[in-house]
């Protein structure tokens, strides 16, 4: 449990379309949303906190400033961002379903075949829209992701006091998220990847076992890589989630860090561990992959987002997980084994 990136450094947590009008030198990427978040009346919030009772789409770009350095997310104290040193959202447009699949599929089809990849970002606790559209773009940014990113964005209220309601929005939003993940098996990409963060890993999670008790998870095969970033989960419950998962269909890459304040006072609130707060031979046993963070430094004092904050780790998951390398040997289905990042960011297998 934590508060967000953008409240950490006093910077607005509301940015859709506070652009200036000046355009500057610097990368462009267009978001992809799709959201249970109730349209606002505020267009600098665009979706708000409040529950919608049906999946609302929307497509926003993010102009990522000249400067930028890999690992931050720069971003204003005060409106509007200035795009010579901050990342800016612009040209924000709700589409209904039909338009969102067409301008999707249109990118998908864009990129020659065994090139067409998609990427879900799921969002954690106490998040605006705004905050998750910028570090899914940032993440893009730093991994040079080259496919279509897209975001599923639940209704957290954003406030450090609504947590409950900010687990009861996650749960809610399985079937929306189920439905989203099914039409992109269904499409023209040739494969998906899930990275989650937080408390986004409860929805991702839940959704997973659901599917998989249906036979329905990754049906099509076009699941690549799951990545569960600091998973706000109770570690009872994740282990009662992976059991419903076939083995040879457990690979994912939960990344833990025993540092993680925020998911140590998580733990605190709820009487029971979190699985980023956990050791690495707790979660091997069940079959899973894990990437231990605790020696990786980071600026911030909750270490709680070193996926996208620390350089070497971000750059890791572009250049290895979201490349294909499951870091198994040939022929091997699951890993089950622990993995630590350390300094410089090399990589060593424990035993």
């Amino acid at each position: 449990m934590a508060a967000s990136v953008a409240t950490a450094c006093s910077a607005p947590r509301h940015l859709v379309g506070a652009a200036p009008s000046n355009e500057v030198a610097g990368r462009s990427h267009t978001i992809y949303i799709a959201t249970v978040r109730a349209p606002s009346t505020d267009p600098t919030v665009f979706f708000s906190g409040e529950r919608s009772p049906r999946i609302n789409f929307a497509t926003v770009n993010v102009h990522t400033p000249p400067n930028h350095v890999i690992g931050q997310l720069e971003l204003p104290r005060s409106l509007p961002p200035d795009p010579e040193r901050h990342f800016v959202i612009k040209n924000p447009q709700i589409l209904d379903e039909a338009g969102f699949r067409s301008v999707v599929g249109a990118h998908a089809l864009s990129r020659p075949r065994g090139q067409r990849d998609a990427l879900m970002w799921i969002h954690g606790f106490n998040t605006t829209l705004s905050e998750a559209i910028l570090r899914l773009a940032q993440f893009v940014e730093d991994t040079e992701y080259s496919g279509v990113p897209l975001l599923f964005s639940w209704a957290s209220d954003a406030r450090i006091t609504s947590y409950v309601y900010d687990i009861n929005s996650a749960l809610i939003a399985r079937d929306a998220i189920t439905y989203v993940a099914s039409a992109l098996g269904r499409s023209s990409f040739d494969k998906v990847d899930i990275v989650a963060h937080s408390m986004g890993n409860l929805l991702a999670m839940e959704a997973i076992r659901g599917g998989s008790q249906l036979n329905l998870f990754d049906s099509t095969g076009k699941l690549a890589s799951v990545v569960l970033a600091a998973p706000d989960i109770d570690y009872e419950l994740f282990a009662a989630q992976v059991s419903s998962i076939p083995p040879e269909s457990r690979g994912f890459f939960v990344l833990i860090s025993s540092d993680d304040r925020a998911l140590r006072l998580s733990g605190l609130i709820a009487r029971r561990p979190r699985v980023g707060d956990i050791d690495a031979a707790s979660l091997t046993k069940l079959g899973v992959n894990v990437i231990d963070l605790s020696q990786v430094g980071d600026t911030s004092s909750i270490h709680h987002s070193k996926f996208v904050d620390a350089p070497e780790v971000v750059q890791l998951l572009g250049s290895r997980i979201l490349a294909g390398d499951s870091y198994t040997s040939e022929g091997a289905s699951v890993l089950g084994q622990a993995l630590v990042v350390g300094a410089g960011g090399t990589l060593e297998l424990l035993d």
